[in-house]
């Protein structure tokens, strides 16, 4: 989930959205790929793709496709070698430097990403999708008013269809980030109504009517979230609190119960099902909880001196890498990592070494479980597509 609540100052963005389905007149065998794209058979797409490249080298629409198939494998070289062999082909295509923009953004290339949507506008200036990706990239760097002109004439030119919907999501997190939260959920509040399957854009609402002190209609905006994906750990967790703050305790138990067993056990939640098991009665029950939520507490300042001594190896590591001992560097990185596995920071300079040593396939691991643990991680996902296309030409 997004929150917008987590940080008023920065909006977090969604990443772009790589569509593979480009084609909007498409031969049989393109065709025939898209619908493999469309099922997430990636491989036997790329070969269909190859094959009609081959075929019609002068199609940039099946360059595109290429390209877009390629980046969803992660080959970065690949695919832009394909974009741009279609850009090279239909030099006026705005579609086409729209779709090197997401590419691009897929890769983490901010800089060269915004100037593809810029190219895409100079080309076409109404081509709404444009204006939402260049929104993202704007966002993201934090020019947050130009965000929101771009985000407005999206808007304007979706009118009242159902891609607008998307257009309203991110505006409400730009407003929300410009401290007007008001304006955040009447767009929300639009988004809503124009995809009512949209689960962020129900629980970003949610957050905000809560944080207004309109308590039903936060917890309405909840129950549709989990109405949309009951397996939402964080959803469930945030229904039974909004349950017990509004006196349903019982209802509050069993979907903070829900939420456990979906595998929450932060404190917030586990503090709250202690609190609503009391109100219904179930006092032994909810002593248990509460000396989870002890130990937890217990656990924490454990923690704690654990995180000291391994942000001391980390340090060492960090002074023996810039001194050119690298060996040395590795060493002290993988005993922060031993001392502290949910340190993703820790674990992140210990792939990067491994990276720096060319020890790709020991990289990827390591860079894969910082990203269980910090999906967002930019570093740690640009690492890993380098280490990827490494990996792929050492096995060639």
């Amino acid at each position: 989930m997004l929150g917008i609540l987590k940080a008023q100052s920065v909006v977090r963005i969604l990443p772009l959205i790589l569509c593979p389905c480009l084609l909007c007149e498409s031969s049989g065998d393109l065709q025939k790929a898209q619908d493999l794209l469309a099922k997430g058979s990636l491989p036997e797409a790329v070969t269909v793709l190859r094959q009609v490249v081959h075929e019609d080298p002068k199609n940039p629409e099946a360059h595109l496709s290429l390209g877009t198939a390629l980046a969803l494998q992660g080959l970065r070289a690949q695919a832009l070698e394909e974009i741009e062999t279609a850009i090279h082909l239909a030099p006026n295509s705005a579609k086409a430097q729209n779709q090197l923009g997401v590419i691009l953004s897929r890769f983490l290339e901010t800089d060269a990403a915004r100037k593809a949507f810029e190219d895409a506008l100079s080309l076409e200036p109404n081509f709404a999708d444009a204006h939402v990706n260049l929104a993202l990239i704007l966002a993201q760097t934090g020019e947050l008013p130009l965000a929101h002109q771009h985000l407005d004439k999206a808007i304007d030119i979706y009118g009242s269809t159902q891609p607008a919907a998307r257009a309203y999501f991110l505006r409400a997190k730009v407003w929300s980030a410009q401290g007007d939260n008001d304006n955040a959920i009447v767009d929300l509040e639009k988004a809503t109504k124009l995809s009512s399957s949209d689960a962020d854009a129900w629980f970003d609402l949610s957050q905000l009517k809560n944080s207004k002190g309109d308590l039903s209609g936060a917890l309405t905006a909840a129950k549709q979230v989990v109405a949309l994906n009951p397996k939402d750990a964080e959803a469930q967790s945030w229904l039974g609190r909004l349950y017990l703050e509004n006196g349903g305790a019982a209802l509050a138990v069993r979907h903070l119960e829900l939420a456990r067993s979906l595998g929450v056990d932060d404190k917030a939640t586990l503090y709250s099902l202690a609190r609503a098991l009391r109100a219904t009665g179930k006092v032994e029950e909810s002593k248990q909880v509460e000396k989870q939520v002890l130990e937890m507490q217990q656990f924490s300042t454990r923690a704690g001196e654990v995180l000291f001594s391994a942000s001391g190896l980390n340090d060492e590591g960090l002074k023996l890498e810039r001194a050119g001992d690298l060996p040395g560097a590795l060493d002290k990185y993988h005993g922060a990592v031993d001392l502290d596995p949910t340190g993703y920071g820790f674990r992140l300079n210990y792939a990067l070494a491994l990276c720096r040593m060319q020890r790709w396939q020991e990289g990827i691991v390591q860079l894969n479980e910082v990203l269980k643990q910090d999906p967002d991680n930019a570093d740690a996902t640009k690492a890993l597509f380098i280490a990827q296309e490494e990996a792929t030409k050492k096995d060639k």
